[in-house]
């Protein structure tokens, strides 16, 4: 029989708990949306519902009009990941496979897009778009996420394209396939992991934007979520359970996109961190 390690013990233990810290708010938070108001008032703010009112979700849906919020987040959500992913897989490739002089120095000038703080676009962007005639539109939001999300998708591509081996290509050329046949038939195969984790990074930083949703957009059929939440908070200041349902329905995709893909996101994370 093996002797258990205290150290291992005292590790699982704290994993428990953090755990634990971690999962007891999203309980908090179902449990609080499926109680009503008077449960509420009358002191029962902790515990678990005498009643399941499942209404309080239909009314944040339909009442509330969640759910077309809910469809203008992942409307704005998929345009940006499908063209973004896209031009920034074709990008990567161009920096890490290929040869030529200026190479370095679009990798450099696309990393300085880390360095600009959302904030300090918002004003130019403003301006642009008015001129444009792109206000109110989702154009208004969907062009800038695509270009911020540019920096951190071409550092996550390059860094594992750059370490695939150049004998696949050189074998593919032999077998007579064109460059545009190598990169999506070879390529973007193998950094499967690596654009699903991209992905998914993108769709948390869009999905959860309240900035330029706020800025951009006035027309309230035109809201993404978190935008339609501050709209809802206005118009239900004393309805907390169907607040808190909303909260709840904002939070199902993220939750499920990262259970669904969570094994692709941390291969993603660590491939192309050691070449060779």
């Amino acid at each position: 029989m093996k002797k258990i390690k205290p150290i291992k013990v005292l590790l699982h233990i704290l994993l428990v708990v953090f755990a634990i810290v971690q999962i007891y708010p999203l309980l908090f938070l179902a449990f609080f949306s499926l109680k009503d108001n008077n449960e509420i008032y009358s002191g029962n703010v902790m515990g678990i519902p005498r009643e399941f009112h499942w209404s309080n979700y239909q009314n944040a849906l339909f009442n509330a009009n969640v759910g077309h919020y809910l469809l203008n987040s992942i409307f704005v959500t998929a345009i940006v990941i499908l063209i973004s992913d896209i031009l920034a897989c074709m990008v990567s490739y161009a920096i890490s496979r290929m040869e030529w002089k200026l190479s370095k120095i679009t990798m450099s000038v696309f990393m300085l897009g880390m360095m600009i703080p959302v904030y300090a676009m918002v004003v130019p962007l403003f301006s642009m778009f008015n001129k444009m005639g792109l206000l109110n539109t989702h154009l208004a939001v969907i062009i800038p996420h695509i270009a911020i999300s540019f920096p951190m998708t071409i550092f996550i591509l390059t860094g594992f394209m750059g370490s695939i081996p150049k004998e696949l290509e050189e074998a593919a050329v032999m077998d007579g396939c064109t460059i545009y046949q190598i990169f999506f038939k070879i390529i973007m195969p193998i950094s499967k992991s690596s654009i699903v984790t991209v992905a998914v990074v993108t769709f948390i930083n869009i999905w959860n934007d309240l900035l330029l949703p706020q800025i951009f957009l006035t027309d309230s059929t035109k809201m993404t979520l978190p935008v339609g939440l501050t709209e809802f908070q206005g118009q239900y200041t004393t309805n907390y359970v169907v607040e808190i349902a909303a909260v709840i329905l904002t939070i199902i995709p993220s939750i499920l996109v990262y259970m669904g893909l969570h094994k692709n996101i941390m291969e993603g994370m660590v491939s192309g961190a050691v070449k060779g």
